[in-house]
């Protein structure tokens, strides 16, 4: 009888060692609540990014005695707005859409305060060299760009200037990829012609 309790005992076990292990417990997802990226200091957003907003100023036609106050009015709107710059991947991206705003308006205001001082006193064009064109090529540079209009204009100076790609500047400007592509095109098509007219002058 010892002996028949004993093979029934070693079936058992030998049984159980065939049926399939118990699957382990789902573990509980983590609903540890996940904290929001904290917005940066404006010092900090200042620092690593004046220059790419001045440069970005300039090449979009910011007149040049306004460039310093346009980039600080960049900063000023951005101190107010740090909460929307709390990813670091978007901000250049949101500075140089409000660059486009400040300068278009610089450049507005600028234009009125021509017309009107033309009409006072008689439009004498201001012919002081511009202290950042340190080469002639950057002065032709500027007076190309000037036959850009606005869209045109941010579109080729990201592209050509600051190296970004299509979906990247689609981004920057909240436009369609295509509409990149057309304005591009357009760009370098007008300034391709503006150099050839300007090289068939005597």
């Amino acid at each position: 009888m010892t002996e028949s309790l004993e093979r029934r005992t070693q079936g058992g076990v030998m049984a159980d060692a065939l049926l399939p292990a118990t699957a382990a417990e789902p573990a509980e997802p983590d609903r540890t609540p996940v904290a929001p990226a904290a917005a940066p200091r404006i010092d900090e957003v200042f620092r690593a990014h004046h220059d790419f907003v001045w440069r970005s100023a300039r090449r979009l036609g910011c007149p040049s005695g306004q460039v310093d106050d346009a980039v600080q009015e960049v900063f000023l709107i951005a101190a107010r707005k740090l909460a929307e710059l709390a990813r670091p991947e978007v901000v250049r991206a949101w500075l140089f859409r409000v660059v486009v705003h400040v300068v278009r308006n610089h450049r507005r205001s600028h234009q009125r305060r021509e017309q009107r001082q033309a009409v006072a006193v008689g439009f004498q064009p201001d012919c002081a060299p511009d202290p950042s064109r340190r080469y002639e090529a950057a002065s032709e540079l500027f007076e190309l760009l000037e036959r850009l209009d606005d869209d045109r204009r941010a579109v080729f100076v990201l592209a050509t200037f600051e190296q970004m790609t299509a979906p990247e500047i689609a981004a920057a400007l909240d436009v369609k990829l295509n509409t990149v592509y057309s304005r591009l095109r357009s760009a370098r098509e007008a300034l391709e012609q503006a150099i050839a007219a300007r090289r068939r002058t005597p």
